[in-house]
């Protein structure tokens, strides 16, 4: 059961790593095409800023739930780095709970978001906003995933500490 559920995990991570690259890439080319226009005598198309804020709520979307499986989320540790090991254990995984429950709250909402966005359209090149705000529902989705994967076992723990 173990392997299956680590598969399942190693899935969607690796859905969520491809997600970020093809949103980065997205981002680099209209950021790209932004810039150029800028130079006289070239014409950037006017839904560049669009998509461009639209591959960066992806980027967002699809990369938060991979920084919770890797350990590196904001982590605010100053009382509880000088705790022992133990304790230092407890609290991450009550802090997991804790936003597993709030990620688990939002989602109703979120899901109701992307419902009440079907017919709209984007402005500069008419197309669905559906997709966007679709991110609304796949970062809590993503932060409950893999918050409980972490939970779980899975994944990497919480830095405690600065590295240099």
């Amino acid at each position: 059961m173990r392997n299956l559920l680590g598969k399942i995990i190693e899935g969607a991570a690796v859905l969520c790593r491809v997600g970020t690259v093809v949103a980065f890439a997205v981002l680099i080319v209209m950021v790209t095409l932004q810039v150029l226009g800028r130079i006289p005598g070239i014409a950037a198309p006017i839904w560049t800023e669009e998509v461009s804020r639209f591959a960066l709520l992806y980027l967002v979307a699809f990369s938060c739930g991979l920084a919770v499986l890797d350990g590196e989320l904001v982590n605010v540790d100053l009382l509880t780095s000088t705790l022992p090991a133990r304790v230092q254990a407890a609290i991450d995984k009550l802090v997991d709970i804790a936003a597993i429950v709030f990620a688990l709250a939002i989602i109703p909402g979120a899901y109701a978001y992307v419902i009440n966005s079907v017919g709209e359209r984007a402005r500069s090149f008419d197309a669905p906003m559906v997709i966007v705000y679709s991110t609304i529902l796949i970062i809590p989705v993503s932060l409950a995933f893999f918050y409980f994967a972490r939970l779980l076992g899975f994944g990497k723990p919480m830095q405690h500490q600065e590295t240099l």
